[in-house]
């Protein structure tokens, strides 16, 4: 941190030893190709790929998001170009398959010219996959669902070592001897 941060004298940044992966919980990196969103698309770019410290690092404010990124673009590194690529290729993916789900349904279905709206593709999810509000509703299910597998990964980790410990201890206290009058039974 620079000297004049207010918590440079209380905080520190690690390096780690062996390479991580970071998770990103928020909005999905929009499509670079839809109109609607190339302003989102280039802030979240620049947020994410270009060094910064206040967003006048990254956008003027006489600037619009596409701009910057244009004028920025030199600064993101040929690793992390890599990465964006791989975002796009992954939109190209949803987007073939939801496109081939609907043509498999609508040739499943032909027969009696019903399709089951269960099955379907929303429209808002054809023209819209990027909604806040659905992503908002999707991150907040996501943290519930988290918090969920979480608190039961750690309890069954928890009982698992508690019982270890239990049964540890119960043999050691048999091997010495210490309390003779106890039954062989362990209830652990």
């Amino acid at each position: 941190f620079q000297e004049q941060h207010p918590q440079a004298t209380t905080y520190l940044l690690t390096e780690y030893s062996e390479a991580h992966i970071p998770i990103l919980y928020g909005p999905q990196i929009p499509r670079h190709d839809r109109e609607d969103t190339k302003e989102r698309y280039s802030r979240a770019l620049l947020t994410l790929f270009v060094p910064w410290r206040s967003v006048s690092d990254l956008c003027d404010v006489n600037e619009n998001w596409e701009d910057a990124l244009k004028s920025r673009q030199h600064h993101i590194s040929a690793d992390s170009w890599n990465i964006i690529e791989n975002i796009e290729l992954l939109h190209e993916c949803k987007k073939d398959r939801d496109e081939h789900l609907l043509r498999v349904i609508t040739e499943a279905q032909t027969e009696n010219d019903t399709i089951d709206p269960e099955l379907v593709i929303t429209s808002r999810n054809m023209r819209d996959e990027y909604d806040d509000t659905s992503d908002n509703e999707d991150l907040l299910e996501l943290l519930g669902n988290l918090n969920e597998y979480t608190t039961n990964a750690l309890n069954s980790t928890k009982k698992t070592t508690e019982s270890i410990y239990i049964k540890e201890t119960i043999e050691a206290v048999e091997k010495v001897g210490r309390f003779t009058q106890t039954q062989s039974k362990h209830y652990y």
